[in-house]
This record gives C-alpha cells, sequence and structure tokens, in this order.
C-alpha cells in the first residue's frame, strides 16, 4: 500500500501545483509601470537576472546584463477564496539624488487578489513602501507601479503619469515564489522575525545605499503593513 499512497501523493501535489499555475494565470495584472530618469532600473525581473543568487552585486549588474520580464507568485487556498500574490523585484531602488535609505540595492513590492469561488475578483490590494491600498470587487485587475520607487496602487487609484509602458500577462513570464522560498536559508536573506512561534528570513541582503539594514528589500512573506492592526508576516502568510 505504500507505494500506492506514494503514487496518490504525488499525484495530488502535481494536481493541486497544476491548478494554481492556472489560477495565477488567470488573474495575472495588467501593469502601468512609470519611467523615471533611468528606465532600466524601472523593469521588474528575476532575483537572479545576472546569474548568480549574490545580492550584492545586483545593483551594479542592472545595466550590464539582459533583464527579463518575470512576476513571481503564489497561491492560497481557503474554502471559499483564492489569495494570490504577485510580487516584483528591481536591482534598485533609485532616486535623481541618492542618499542613505532612500535609494538601496534590490526593491520587492507586490500585490493581491482576492478571488471568491469559482472566479469572483472581490479584492485587489497594492503594496507601496509598507503601505497598502485597496479597491472592492475591481472592474479589471490593473494596477500602477511608480517609477524609482516602485510602490504598487490600485490603478482606478493612482493612474500612471508619462512616460510610462504598459505589460498585459503576456509581456511578462510568471514563476513561483517557492523558488525563492527554498533559498530562504541561504545567503540571499539577511535576519530574521518571528510569526507565530516560528521563524522567517526578514531581508534580502545588499550594500549599496544600505545603512545598519534600513532600507534592504522585504520578501513576500516580509512584508508589513504600516498604519493597521496586521503584524509582519501575517498579510502573506495568513491571509
Amino acid at each position: 500500500m505504500r507505494p500506492l499512497l506514494f503514487i496518490l501523493a504525488l499525484f495530488i501535489s502535481s494536481t493541486l501545483k497544476s491548478e494554481s499555475i492556472i489560477i495565477s494565470s488567470q488573474y495575472a495584472p495588467v501593469i502601468y509601470h512609470e519611467l523615471g530618469h533611468n528606465p532600466s532600473a524601472d523593469e521588474f525581473t528575476r532575483v537572479d537576472f545576472d546569474g548568480d543568487w549574490n545580492p550584492d552585486n545586483n545593483w551594479d549588474h542592472l545595466e550590464k546584463l539582459k533583464r527579463p520580464r518575470v512576476v513571481y507568485w503564489d497561491v492560497k487556498e481557503s474554502i471559499q477564496h483564492y489569495y494570490i500574490t504577485y510580487a516584483f523585484f528591481y536591482p534598485r531602488d533609485y532616486a535623481r539624488w541618492c542618499f542613505w535609505i532612500h535609494c538601496h540595492e534590490n526593491d520587492f513590492e507586490g500585490i493581491r487578489v482576492t478571488v471568491e469561488k469559482p472566479s469572483w475578483v472581490i479584492k485587489l490590494e497594492a503594496l507601496a513602501h509598507n503601505f497598502k491600498t485597496e479597491i472592492n470587487k475591481p472592474a479589471a485587475i490593473e494596477i500602477t507601479i511608480e517609477k524609482e520607487g516602485h510602490g504598487v496602487y490600485p490603478f482606478d487609484v493612482r493612474p500612471p503619469h508619462e512616460p510610462y509602458k504598459r505589460y498585459s500577462p503576456n509581456d511578462y513570464e510568471l514563476r513561483p515564489l517557492s523558488e525563492l522560498w527554498t533559498k530562504k536559508a541561504s545567503s540571499l536573506f539577511n535576519g530574521k522575525f518571528r510569526y507565530k512561534d516560528k521563524y522567517y528570513p526578514a531581508n534580502s541582503w545588499g550594500k549599496k545605499w544600505i545603512l545598519f539594514g534600513l532600507g534592504a528589500a522585504k520578501p513576500p512573506w516580509s512584508w508589513e503593513i504600516w498604519g493597521s492592526d496586521i503584524v509582519k508576516g501575517q498579510w502573506y502568510l495568513d491571509p
């Protein structure tokens, strides 16, 4: 019986994974991305866009290497809902005039789409610099990502300023956040935080413009929402 149970477990796991991929594709956002004075730094990409998992050389490698358009996704499911996270990684959070913390190497911002089963989108939430904006029952899953700092907003809350570039879901690749989760104990991350008696990596490493760890990028499981009663880690880990 044990081999049969093992095969059944693999089948169930594969089925659930396939379903999650379909769901993430079905609700992927249309993105209106503003362009700052360095448009190449306003392009979301893979964490390992430069062919390595070293977070301390991304700032310098940005303009030397190709940067594929990638959006990371994760699907969590309850009896009644799907909670779909989409995350956008950048080698630089920058500004025309940089100073400590305001600019920093590596950046991770994102959104969550809540779907009431079977297929009713009931909420679109977006994060911008630890603050959240949301729309209930959005007519479309469209977002604006600001230039330079890359805060994310529902399109209806903040339309983009010129110049900007529009991305449909056909313009980028969806990759599972599990790729990063499997590296949670690696040198890709730094520090820890505690949520429900478990410890999670708090920040991505990075050296440029980061002072005493302040300004370091947060992976999605470490996102926090200021001005709310949602504690660090809860929004992603326990929707």
